[in-house]
C-alpha cells in the first residue's frame, strides 16, 4: 500500500481572520497614537504663543509704556514672532474674522489664502479662536491698561491662562 500525504498549501479561515484582526488592532492603535501626537503638538504651540506674548507684555512693552495695550496684535508686540498670533485652527489674534457671507464670496472668486482656507474648515468644523486677550482697567485716551489675562483653549487641557505680573 502507498500512502501518500497531499499537502495543502495555504492559510486555514481562522490563520487569516487572527492575521486581519492584529492588522486592524495595530491601525487603531496607530491612528489613536498619531490623533493624541497632533492634539499634544498644538497644545504646547498654543502654550509656546501665550508665554512668548506674556514675556513680551511683560518685559517689552510695560517697561516701555508702564501699562498694557488695549489690543493685543503682531504690530503691538513687534519682538513677537508674527506667525505666533495664529493658533494652530488658523485663527489671528487681534485680527477682526470675516463673516461666514465674506469668506463665502472671496471662496467664489478664488482670493482665499492658505489661511483663510484653514479658517474656514476650522469654523466648519465648529472649531472657535483658541488665543483671547482680555485687557482691565484701560484708560481710553491713551490706550493703557492696568492689567490683562491672556488665554488659549487646550484641547483635553484645562484653559492655558496668564495674567499681568503686576
Amino acid at each position: 500500500m502507498n500512502h501518500k500525504k497531499t499537502h495543502q498549501h495555504g492559510f486555514t479561515v481562522i490563520e487569516l481572520v487572527v492575521v486581519v484582526a492584529i492588522l486592524v488592532a495595530a491601525s487603531i492603535l496607530t491612528f489613536v497614537q498619531i490623533n493624541n501626537l497632533t492634539v499634544a503638538n498644538h497644545n504646547t504651540q498654543r502654550k509656546t504663543a501665550i508665554n512668548a506674548m506674556y514675556y513680551s507684555l511683560e518685559e517689552v512693552y510695560f517697561k516701555q509704556n508702564q501699562g498694557y495695550p488695549s489690543v493685543l496684535n503682531a504690530s503691538t508686540l513687534p519682538s513677537v514672532d508674527s506667525s505666533l498670533f495664529t493658533d494652530p485652527d488658523g485663527f489671528t489674534l487681534g485680527k477682526d474674522s470675516l463673516s461666514e457671507q465674506e469668506m463665502k464670496q472671496l471662496e467664489e472668486k478664488g482670493e482665499l489664502s492658505p489661511e483663510l482656507k484653514k479658517m474656514i474648515s476650522s469654523i466648519q468644523s465648529g472649531k472657535v479662536p483658541n488665543y483671547r486677550y482680555e485687557p482691565r482697567e484701560c484708560d481710553l485716551t491713551t490706550n493703557i491698561c492696568k492689567g490683562y489675562t491672556l488665554r488659549a483653549q487646550l484641547v483635553g487641557e484645562a484653559e492655558y491662562i496668564k495674567k499681568n505680573r503686576s
